[in-house]
């Protein structure tokens, strides 16, 4: 009999009993639940993986027998002084995804800068170029500025050192010691950089950070990529900097408000890649993930403090 109940809340339920097989032990009980099961038999649930659903205070206060809450990188959709009340950890997953994350907003640069998607689409519907002036960048000696230098943005640099970039980064929490890597303030970077990306957690401070006036100060060629959290970029001022062609291009990964509407405009723009939060998806990264998880699921049974808990002096 299972000793604990744990509910990862996922619509593919299917390819998620494959995939987490034999990750978690015999006295976790790990059942795959929609919202709205979870919501219905929240009382028995002991630790939630809620994904990307709103975890509010409502939900908390109806776990009664709720000892955490495991997210992935950020927390922002789960109601933290709930949980303090209501005695429940809320706990962060570290380095797992720093690869994934940054291939994909490689991938997508180069998608983008190098009109791959577009050349493809033209040979798919049997076309074929017509002059070598295609106007794409290399990436050698363009300066990459990434904002936000924790595991992400350093997996970033290294990945742009292959490609013989230079390196840039803002990060006022964070200590920038690699001698290739020059420490410069937000506006700097903006205007300095050839591609951005940003890698920051969701605070009131970074909410809406990429807006209008940091648009202008981009280079009209830039690409920005977003592969952290929607709420980071102001939607419809990124939206009209490229119907504007104010900058060159934007790779993104998430969105204020999820799923993507179907009529975004973004969704009609040649100068964007989109991407529907995949991000920290490749498979070394989930399977990291779910190892994770069931690392502090047995924290939880052996009654000791999770790893990477948010709150992890709860109760003392």
């Amino acid at each position: 009999m299972s000793a604990i109940k744990v509910s990862i809340v996922t619509n593919a339920k299917e390819e998620t009993a494959a995939f987490i097989d034999g990750i978690f032990t015999d006295e976790m009980e790990v059942l795959l639940q929609t919202e709205s099961e979870l919501r219905d038999g929240i009382a028995d649930i002991n630790v939630m993986v809620p994904g990307h659903i709103n975890v509010d205070a409502d939900l908390i206060k109806a776990g009664t027998n709720l000892k955490m809450i495991h997210c992935g990188t950020g927390y922002n959709n789960v109601d933290l002084d709930a949980c303090n009340a209501n005695g429940t950890y809320v706990a962060v997953t570290p380095n797992v995804a720093a690869q994934s994350v940054a291939e994909l907003v490689f991938a997508s640069f180069l998608s983008l800068g190098k009109k791959i998607t577009t050349f493809d689409a033209m040979m798919k519907g049997g076309g074929w170029k017509t002059t070598d002036f295609i106007d794409t960048p290399e990436l050698l000696g363009k300066t990459l500025g990434i904002v936000g230098y924790g595991n992400i943005g350093k997996a970033a640099a290294r990945i742009a050192r292959g490609f013989g970039m230079k390196l840039i980064a803002h990060d006022p929490h964070t200590d920038i010691t690699d001698d290739d890597v020059r420490s410069v303030s937000l506006d700097e970077l903006l205007k300095e950089s050839d591609f951005i990306t940003l890698h920051v957690l969701l605070t009131p401070e970074t909410k809406g950070m990429m807006s209008t006036a940091q648009f202008e100060m981009m280079k009209d060629t830039a690409i920005i990529a977003n592969a952290c959290r929607g709420p980071v970029v102001d939607e419809a001022a990124i939206t009209e900097a490229l119907k504007a062609r104010k900058i060159g291009g934007a790779c993104l990964d998430v969105f204020e408000v999820e799923p993507l509407a179907a009529n975004s405009e973004l969704r009609e723009l040649d100068n964007v890649i989109l991407t529907p939060h995949i991000a920290y998806c490749a498979t070394e990264a989930l399977a990291g993930r779910f190892q994770f998880f069931a690392d502090n699921v047995q924290k939880i049974l052996d009654g000791a403090v999770p790893n990477m808990a948010v709150n992890g002096d709860l109760g003392k």
